[in-house]
């Protein structure tokens, strides 16, 4: 970015699928209802369809925002609390029990992924264990998972949860929430099919410390001299943007050495703040001929950008999208911190190369499959990775369709549980 803007950090992410956002100097006062609605004034997208209010008509500031924001293509404005919101993006951490969860086509509420230091994979659990009670109540289909059943999210908060682990055995677990170490890479392996050598890696969020786990993932495949390349990013609700550059030039930016990377685009009263953001080689880059992407509806916001920054170079290098659309989350955010809480409005508009954007209905696939939820990551039969795999070596889909999509997130609202994906 260009160094006379007064930010700290510029991040992208989502809720349910998340949003970009600047930081501006660390705050100095408590958020007030004023403050709230002068800066939407300024700063807000869609400033120019917000109702004529008065601040002090308000009791709280959420109704406010509520009454603010542009609900036609607005999903993501909200207020969180300051520690928290710094939590995630600066340390990549939030507190919780480390696993993620996602509803099945038979309405089953499976985990779909562990964080590495979740006291529950220590316990045994792993991707496909089925939930079937939280404190010994049963499970409702399509019941949204919240702290009106978890508790809040502090340190030393317990639950209980009955598992029906992958052989049908059942068992009760107790965790306690506590501060977990978002590890991005939930796996990564290098496949051989064909006779080609095929970098496969699971990328669950962009946060500042994910660049040392990249750094680290593409020397490997750097060494192993991959041929193919397939990043899963079917539960990846974005992160921050600078990341996001550095995964896309991890394997694109030779290719695409100053090419355009992504545009944002401000309301009229910021437009002198437009700019674009270039790719560029790093230490690490790697050169391929196509790249894979398997997503799903939590895929979003700095997932979405990076594959759609590609379309442009499609003559480069070939992108081929397996699984679900993906959630649609084209705009981005200018957070204003408080010393309580952070305002975090949708700001601008983001487009690639060609001025490609405004995809709120979400991003297809070239095929769509299922998330296969009772196979383990890099398994050749969980049914995304096994379609890729067979492109790969065939050159063609199988015509093997599964699709699934979840009428509604499993968990909602604006906490770090909805950004994480994850309790």
């Amino acid at each position: 970015m260009k160094s006379r803007w007064p930010l700290i950090l510029m991040i992208i992410f989502l809720i349910p699928g998340g949003w970009s956002c600047e930081v501006f100097n660390p705050p100095e006062s408590k958020m007030t209802n004023q403050a709230l609605l002068d800066y939407m004034r300024e700063w807000y997208l869609w400033y120019d369809s917000m109702p004529d209010v008065s601040a002090k008509n308000f009791s709280t500031q959420q109704d406010l925002l509520d009454t603010l924001i542009y609900k036609p293509l607005d999903r993501w404005s909200n207020i969180q609390k300051t520690s928290e919101y710094n939590y995630y993006y600066t340390k990549g951490i939030y507190i919780g029990h480390g696993i993620g969860l996602r509803w099945n086509s038979a309405d089953k509420l499976k985990v779909a992924f562990i964080f590495d230091n979740s006291d529950l994979k220590s316990s045994g659990v792993t991707r496909g264990w089925e939930v079937t009670a939280i404190n010994d109540n049963s499970i409702a289909p399509r019941q949204v998972i919240d702290t009106s059943i978890l508790g809040p999210d502090k340190e030393g908060v317990q639950n209980s949860f009955t598992f029906r682990d992958l052989s049908g055995t059942t068992q009760t677990l107790t965790s306690t929430k506590k501060i977990i170490d978002i590890n991005s890479v939930l796996y990564s392996d290098v496949i051989e099919v064909a006779g080609e050598k095929v970098g496969y890696f699971v990328f669950q969020s962009f946060t500042e410390a994910s660049k040392d786990e990249l750094t680290s993932l593409f020397s490997g495949f750097r060494n192993e001299d991959i041929d193919e390349l397939i990043i899963d990013l079917r539960y990846n609700a974005g992160g921050v943007i600078d990341v996001a550059n550095y995964l896309g030039n991890l394997f694109f930016g030779e290719v695409a050495f100053k090419g355009t990377f992504l545009k944002f685009v401000y309301n009229e009263k910021k437009s002198d703040r437009n700019v674009d953001i270039r790719f560029k080689t790093e230490i690490n880059t790697i050169v391929i001929p196509r790249v894979f992407f398997i997503t799903t509806r939590s895929t979003a916001s700095a997932s979405e950008v990076l594959i759609n920054s590609l379309k442009p170079y499609n003559d480069r290098i070939k992108m081929i999208i397996v699984g679900d659309t993906t959630d649609g989350k084209p705009v981005g955010m200018i957070a204003k911190q408080f010393t309580d809480y952070t305002l975090v409005p949708i700001t601008y508009y983001i487009y690639n190369r060609d001025n490609e954007g405004q995809y709120f209905n979400g991003l297809p696939p070239d095929f769509f499959v299922a998330d296969d939820l009772d196979a383990a990551f890099g398994s050749p039969e969980e049914d995304c990775l096994q379609e890729v795999l067979f492109y790969i070596e065939n050159g063609a889909f199988s015509g093997r369709r599964k699709v699934f999509t979840s009428p509604y997130p499993w968990r909602t609202g604006g906490g770090q549980a909805a950004l994480t994906g994850a309790i």
